[in-house]
């Protein structure tokens, strides 16, 4: 069996967020809202320190106080390794900790190492936080990461969750935030797999609770309808309890040819644009991008890299010929002038930012 390592899926990481970039006013529109946003325009903050810095700064003094309890309340519910809750016993026993311990109303350390875990996270956006919700300045920042999210994603793409943290990343932190996304996704063996994925329901994703579980009534509620609602296009793999590791494994290969036939039937409706287990290739996809450079580019600019074989020929009457010559002499790639304008062509259609999916009444 073929084994999926680190290297792999980074590649593919780095190639879905090539991608991103390269749709038709990506960069631009960052750059605008970093502005903004008082965000360094080029490159974002050079790493997450002077992010929370920049945060910190837009924070009064009642939401320091708060941010500094709940960084307080995860430091004593890691030493202790228990939950705190809202019972009286649970906050009595956390005060005397804080009191023990002569904690700061406002502790800047505290309130720097909390901000950094939430943003180091791979699991949740750090905008969409809890104790961002009320600030002026934060409270805007999810809506528009979750605008971006709308504007630039498409199926090319593939999972939605992984590019709206790197639209995310990229928007505070550059590229080198991006880049530390993807190593903290691949340093997770749950996280890292691309296009898999499990969820296990518990109480809290079900009503009729006091019903129990065999009434009929112990059924998903709207939040886990809402949200397995969204991998419609997906196939679902259901192991109980009782089942072990050899006996998933075997039911994976005796039954790869059924589950091969229903993703083929989902997979008609990315078909659509190009998406195939083999789609992301890191080969195809910068010679692609260097073709397309090269054909935006004026004939008079082509003229300037190009070199004849002999200097008494006149240079081709197509820029299909002029970039098939630049390629081979300059980059070692021989490409026919048609596949070049059909490479570029391709390219193009995958800079675009609204693609319209057909109907999926078929699925």
């Amino acid at each position: 069996m073929k084994k999926y390592s680190v290297d792999y899926y980074e590649k593919k990481y780095g190639i879905l967020f090539d991608k991103l970039l390269i749709k038709d006013g990506f960069v631009d529109e960052i750059k605008e809202i970093r502005k903004t946003l008082g965000i360094p325009v080029e490159n974002g903050f050079i790493n997450q320190f002077e992010l929370i810095r920049h945060i910190v700064k837009k924070l009064n003094a009642k939401e320091q106080t708060n941010i500094t309890m709940f960084a307080f309340i995860e430091q004593y519910e890691q030493e202790n390794k228990i939950r705190v809750k809202d019972s009286r016993e649970d906050k009595d026993k956390f005060f005397q900790y804080l009191q023990d311990k002569n904690k700061e109303q406002i502790d800047m350390m505290a309130i720097a190492s909390f901000l950094l875990m939430i943003i180091d996270g791979h699991n949740d956006l750090f905008t969409s936080h809890f104790v961002f919700k009320k600030n002026k300045f934060t409270s805007k920042l999810s809506k528009i990461v979750v605008d971006l999210m709308n504007k630039y994603w498409g199926f090319d793409l593939l999972d939605e969750h992984i590019a709206v943290h790197y639209i995310e990343k990229y928007l505070f932190l550059g590229e080198q935030g991006v880049r530390e996304y993807i190593k903290n996704k691949l340093a997770c063996p749950h996280c890292r797999y691309i296009g898999i994925d499990h969820f296990s329901p518990d109480r809290l994703n079900m009503q009729g609770k006091d019903e129990g579980m065999f009434s009929g009534k112990y059924l998903f509620n709207e939040g886990t309808v809402r949200m397995l609602s969204n991998h419609f296009n997906s196939v679902f793999l259901l192991i109980k309890p009782y089942a072990n590791k050899e006996q998933v494994i075997q039911y994976i290969e005796d039954n790869w040819n059924d589950l091969k036939e229903h993703m083929t039937d989902k997979n008609t409706f990315y078909k659509q644009f190009g998406v195939n287990p083999s789609k992301i290739k890191e080969s195809d996809f910068e010679k692609n991008k260097l073709v397309y450079s090269l054909y935006k580019l004026s004939k008079k600019e082509l003229l300037k890299e190009y070199q004849p074989q002999e200097n008494n020929l006149p240079a081709p009457t197509y820029k299909e010929d002029i970039i098939s010559s630049i390629l081979e002499r300059k980059y070692n790639i021989k490409m026919s002038a048609d596949a070049v304008k059909k490479t570029a062509t391709r390219f193009a259609k995958s800079t675009k930012i609204h693609q319209k999916p057909k109907d999926i009444r078929d699925i």
